[in-house]
């Protein structure tokens, strides 16, 4: 190695050696450190500069601060706004009230909004653009643009799902219209009884009290009720007036929804074979959980206020609004919301004196003469008459409730020869208990009630156990509801008469053909009758094959 010898570099020497090589660049982590550093603390605030431009347009253009636009501009006054008209359309839809007015103020008012919300979405959301530009706070800024979506959103959801599809219907009640139709008031010719059918809209309220209180119905007992609903307030309105005129009520068809209200106020309350009541949570049609819920609250009020049980209230209002609950008519009975069903073919008799159309009613509430009379038209008014002529000769409850038996026993032939096959069997042990229940005579040596049955004497269905004639009034209720048969029974031929006679003994044919003749007048078995002989085959019965013991139940009827 050549030892070089050291030469200052200040020196003439060193500059006589040329020129200094370039200094190398210095490395990155050296740059880094060299690198002047911004001085801690938060970013200079925006600078207040006085818009050229009002107010209105200085929000659009996204010149106020984010504050500003977003909490005083959006939040503080469109969002009470929106609220205010999207709660006046959920008044609209459950209570109805003051419908016309209300729909003008929807249709003037919600295009407003809608351009208040746009004013208000577009100059918030360019105010927070500028304020992440400037630099501002990203967590504030981006959450501020996530709820202008979040409001957007909304507001699209309004209009398209809740306002677009609704403006016909705003229109015509602002025209005075009610675009779901308004119930059909019908008052019979002799005033007795009105009838309320369809759905319930904008001025029922009104009109049933009107029609209330006019002179052709003075004479009104009571409102019956065939309803899908409607709306609330009317309906609510409808209430009123039946409870302040003590009005009766009844359901002779579906009565649903805000009809149950007017069911509710009436006094008494009658549920008719066919009727039955339906309950649901109202809807506002606004998507709105808060208003949803409100209108709930008001609903659960109003039935509270009507006798409504509370266990009877969560289910309705645990039933969605798209469904229905049909409540059962023991439950009603349960709680006392509507009038027992009577057990036994008795009516609940009117007063002394009470005119024919009282009786009428009467049997018209009771389901199994309803029943009857739809199968056999003109019944109910037979039976009116006798029960008016009756009392009229002085007769007491028991005679005028015995007058039923004549016309019903020209019924029963039919109707036991027209059931099927199950109801008849039924028929059969339901007489064998009957029998069974009278055999022993009321005072030894005197004619057995069983013989007066066989014999018939249909009087003596009064002195049945009340059980008994329960069970009877429930096989009527069954089959005159049943569907008729498709074809009527033919007389027997010799080949089954035979048959009967080897299987079940010569006896059977038209051993019960008598029981509602109604002969009070036929001469009378001895004294010492018995029906043993009669219970006896009857008992025998079961043990049949199922053939054989359909053609005797259907042979015991018809006579030799």
């Amino acid at each position: 190695m050549q030892n070089r010898p050291y030469i200052d570099p200040t020196s003439a020497a060193a500059e006589a050696l040329g020129p200094k090589p370039p200094a190398e660049p210095p490395a990155a982590w050296q740059q880094a450190s060299n690198r002047p550093r911004p001085k801690p603390g938060r970013v200079a605030p925006r600078p207040v500069v006085k818009s050229s431009h009002g107010y209105f347009k200085a929000h659009w253009l996204g010149e106020h601060s984010l504050p500003r636009s977003y909490w005083l501009n959006n939040f503080l006054v469109a969002t009470p706004l929106a609220m205010a008209l999207t709660g006046l359309m959920s008044w609209i839809s459950v209570k109805g009230d003051s419908l016309q007015i209300s729909a003008i103020v929807v249709l003037i008012g919600f295009p407003l909004l809608i351009a208040l919300n746009v004013w208000c979405l577009v100059g918030a959301w360019r105010s927070a653009r500028n304020y992440l530009q400037e630099r501002g706070s990203a967590l504030w800024g981006w959450l501020a643009r996530i709820s202008l979506v979040l409001g957007t959103a909304q507001l699209a959801a309004s209009v398209l799902f809740g306002f677009l599809p609704s403006l016909g219907e705003y229109a015509q009640m602002a025209r005075g219209i009610d675009p779901i139709g308004q119930a059909k008031f019908t008052l019979s010719p002799d005033g007795r009884s009105l009838r309320l059918e369809g759905v319930i809209g904008m001025g029922d309220g009104e009109r049933l009290r009107s029609l209330l209180a006019s002179e052709a119905a003075q004479g009104l007992k009571r409102v019956e009720l065939v309803s899908p609903g409607g709306r609330v307030r009317e309906a609510e309105r409808m209430a009123e007036a039946l409870k302040a005129r003590h009005q009766g009520a009844r359901a002779v068809g579906t009565c649903a929804s805000a009809c149950t209200l007017v069911f509710l106020a009436g006094s008494p309350r009658h549920l008719s074979p066919e009727g039955q009541l339906g309950f649901h949570r109202a809807s506002t049609g606004t998507y709105n959980p808060v208003f949803e819920e409100l209108a709930n609250q008001e609903l659960a009020k109003t039935y509270r206020r009507l006798g409504l049980p509370e266990s009877m209230i969560d289910k309705t209002l645990n039933t969605p609004s798209r469904s229905m609950w049909y409540v059962p008519r023991e439950e009603l009975q349960r709680y006392e919301l509507i009038a027992p069903s009577p057990r036994t073919l008795a009516i609940a008799l009117p007063a002394a004196g009470a005119p024919l159309p009282d009786y009428e009613d009467a049997l018209r509430v009771h389901p199994v003469w309803a029943a009857l009379d739809k199968r056999t038209p003109g019944l109910i008014d037979t039976l009116a008459q006798r029960m008016v002529a009756a009392r009229a000769a002085g007769g007491d409850d028991d005679t005028v409730q015995a007058t039923v038996w004549s016309p019903l026993a020209t019924q029963m032939p039919g109707i036991i020869q027209g059931t099927d096959g199950v109801l008849r069997r039924r028929y059969v042990q339901l007489v064998s208990d009957q029998l069974k229940t009278l055999r022993t005579p009321a005072q030894p040596g005197t004619r057995p009630g069983c013989r007066d049955l066989l014999d018939g004497r249909v009087a003596v269905r009064g002195q049945l156990p009340l059980e008994l004639q329960a069970r009877e009034a429930s096989w009527l209720l069954d089959v005159a509801n049943s569907a008729p048969p498709r074809w009527l029974p033919k007389p027997p031929t010799p080949i089954e008469v035979e048959v009967l006679d080897r299987s079940v003994g010569s006896a059977a044919m038209g051993m019960l053909s008598r029981l509602w003749v109604d002969a009070p007048d036929a001469p009378a078995a001895a004294a010492g009758a018995s029906c043993d002989p009669v219970i006896a085959l009857l008992d025998r019965l079961p043990k049949q094959t199922p053939a054989r013991r359909e053609l005797a139940d259907r042979l015991l009827f018809h006579a030799r």
